[in-house]
Parts: C-alpha cells; sequence; structure tokens
C-alpha cells in the first residue's frame, strides 16, 4: 500500500511537472518570440548604366565611400554627342518651319486682301462697263474683257483663300501641340538624356563594392557592374510565427546573436512588420500551389519582422545575408520573461560558438 502511494505522488507530480512546463512553454511562445532563421541585411544597390558604351572614367574605386549623386563612372559620349546635335538640329528645323508657316499664313491674308479689293474694284468697273456698252459707247470686246478680269480676280481669290486653308490645317494654334514639334521634342530629350547618362551617379551613399571593372570595357545598357553598399544602418529580418503577432509591436526590443559572430549578443527594435511575403500571394493567372500534408497540425504561418540595429566594429566583416537568431524582449519589461529570453539566447550563443 505505501508503494501505490508513493506511485501516485510521482505520477502527480510528473503531470503536474509536465502542465507546468506546457504553460511556461505557451507563455514563453505567446510573450517572447524566438526564430533562428533570421538573416542581415545591408541596403545593396546595384550601380548600372542606362547607356551602352566603352567606359572612359572611372571615378572611384573599390572601398570607397560616396554620396549620393556623386559620378561614378563615365562612358565614350562621342556617339550621344551627336545624336544630341542632329536631334537639337531637327528640333530647331522644326521650329523654323512653324515660324515660316506662319509668315506663310500673314502673307496669305494680305494677299487675300488684297485680291478682295480686286475684285471688288473689277465688279465696280463692269458695271460701268455694262452701263457703257448698253449705250454703245463702248464695243461688246471691250465689255466682254473687263468681264473677264471680273472672272480671272475671283478665281484668284479663289486660290489664294485655298492656299490659306491648307496652311491652317497644317498650323496648329497651340503650337507646342504641333505633332512633328513634338516629335522633335521628344527625340531631343531623349538624347539629353542618353547624353547625361554617360556619367552615371551614385543611387545611395556607402561603399562601393567593385571587381573587374576596367577603362575601355564595352558595357551594355541595364546590365548590373557593381554595387554600393550602405551598412550604416542595418536590418535583420527575422520570420517569426503569426501566433505572435500580437506580440509583436514596433520598437519591441530584441536580442540577436549571428552565426558569425556568435560570442556577442546584439541588440535592436522592431522597426515594421512587413505585410507581404513571396509565398503569401500569386498572380492572377497562376494557380496556387498547396501541398499535400497529411499532418494534423499543420506549418505554422509566418511574419516577416524588419528589426533595426546600429552598425558596429563586431559586425564590420558580416556580410549581407549573414545568418542570425532572434528573440523579442518582453513588451512590458516581465522580469521572468526576459530572464529567460537572456537565458535562452545566451544558451543559443553558447552552441552555435560550439557548432
Amino acid at each position: 500500500m505505501q508503494h501505490k502511494n508513493k506511485a501516485k505522488y510521482v505520477y502527480l507530480g510528473i503531470i503536474i511537472s509536465f502542465a507546468l512546463v506546457f504553460v511556461i512553454t505557451i507563455g514563453v511562445q505567446m510573450n517572447i518570440p524566438y526564430t533562428s532563421r533570421a538573416f542581415l541585411e545591408y541596403q545593396v544597390v546595384p550601380v548600372y548604366s542606362k547607356v551602352s558604351e566603352s567606359v572612359e572614367e572611372i571615378f572611384v574605386n573599390n572601398g570607397d565611400h560616396v554620396k549620393i549623386g556623386q559620378p561614378l563612372f563615365a562612358v565614350d559620349k562621342n556617339v550621344y554627342l551627336a545624336q544630341y546635335t542632329s536631334a537639337l538640329g531637327q528640333y530647331n528645323e522644326v521650329l523654323d518651319s512653324i515660324k515660316n508657316l506662319k509668315n506663310d499664313i500673314q502673307k496669305t491674308n494680305v494677299l487675300i486682301a488684297k485680291n478682295k479689293i480686286l475684285v471688288e474694284q473689277n465688279k465696280m468697273e463692269l458695271l460701268k462697263y455694262k452701263k457703257l456698252f448698253d449705250k454703245k459707247y463702248i464695243n461688246e470686246l471691250d465689255y466682254q474683257n473687263m468681264n473677264a478680269r471680273l472672272i480671272e480676280s475671283e478665281k484668284t481669290l479663289k486660290e489664294s483663300e485655298n492656299t490659306l486653308n491648307n496652311l491652317l490645317n497644317k498650323y496648329k494654334v497651340e503650337e507646342e501641340t504641333t505633332p512633328q514639334l513634338l516629335i522633335a521634342e521628344g527625340a531631343l530629350k531623349k538624347a539629353e538624356i542618353n547624353l547625361k547618362n554617360t556619367t552615371t551617379l551614385a543611387p545611395i551613399s556607402g561603399e562601393v563594392v567593385m571587381d573587374n571593372f576596367y577603362k575601355n570595357t564595352l558595357i551594355k545598357q541595364d546590365t548590373t557592374l557593381f554595387y554600393i553598399k550602405n551598412d550604416s544602418t542595418l536590418t535583420v529580418n527575422a520570420d517569426l510565427k503569426e501566433k505572435n503577432l500580437k506580440a509583436i509591436t514596433k520598437d519591441r526590443k530584441a536580442l540577436i546573436v549571428f552565426d558569425g559572430v556568435s560570442k556577442k549578443v546584439i541588440t535592436g527594435k522592431v522597426q515594421k512588420i512587413v505585410p507581404v511575403l513571396a509565398e503569401g500571394f500569386s498572380t492572377s493567372n497562376i494557380l496556387v500551389n498547396i501541398a499535400d500534408d497529411n499532418r494534423w497540425v499543420r506549418d505554422p504561418g509566418k511574419v516577416r519582422v524588419s528589426i533595426g540595429i546600429e552598425n558596429s566594429e563586431d559586425l564590420k566583416n558580416l556580410s549581407s545575408g549573414s545568418k542570425a537568431s532572434v528573440i523579442l524582449l518582453s513588451e512590458d519589461n516581465n522580469i521572468i520573461y526576459n530572464g529567460l529570453a537572456k537565458l535562452w539566447i545566451n544558451t543559443i550563443k553558447v552552441f552555435n560558438y560550439v557548432y
């Protein structure tokens, strides 16, 4: 009987211990989210030329620190300078044609006014000739000649009016909408942009990461040539479980251990929660791929969390993409949870170093 009572206490202790561990585990997971699948991210921007040509000058070297907008390299601009000159000539030619068109319209208007006066004068003369002819003061030939002069002047007037109509059809009152001018402006602007792009400027401030880039190399448009790395502000991206979403808030403190710097625990703060993951959407013309899984508990969903950390000498040699383990401290600075978080991250630190 005594052994049975001891067995009951043992079983009861096991059950209580299991329940206690279960409750503590749930509390830890809900309040101090953890992942060993985090990675370091620099702001890395590719540098490329927007035009194709051979490299003429290189203004920076590998490892140089540059500021945004600083010239990096230049390509041979002779071809693009010639294109710009040609486009400028075509643009000026269109402007001259518009100017000449306006002058022709003005001259034609003056000519029409003169022709109208001449027609009116011939009409008056024809009336005089008609009276003289009726009174037999002039012969029929003189009268018919006068009538022919009137007809000819009316014909000339009509021709000048048709000429004006043709000119007006070519001319736009809003000159900037003239098709030829728009085409010439577009060609000139494109040539100007290409000429400007013969010198490539730094897209961001940071360190130049350059390899196998030399003068006289023929480069193609929009092909990555080297990179600029901005490591003044570093970000650790961690995919945490969706069940921890309520516990993930902005400015919440985090403890981080990098595989490459496993002896040191780095501190950071949650900057933002990224609402889009690559596996979280599909385009309208692609079916969603649902993997078969006969597990009774499915894999947890993930939330991408960006954690900001300060650059330091400890992180100097880490590359973008370096792996890390991340745990968030308690939101309300709970001593127990924070103690467990620090204990766990230091345990990970030891095992990372040993492993």
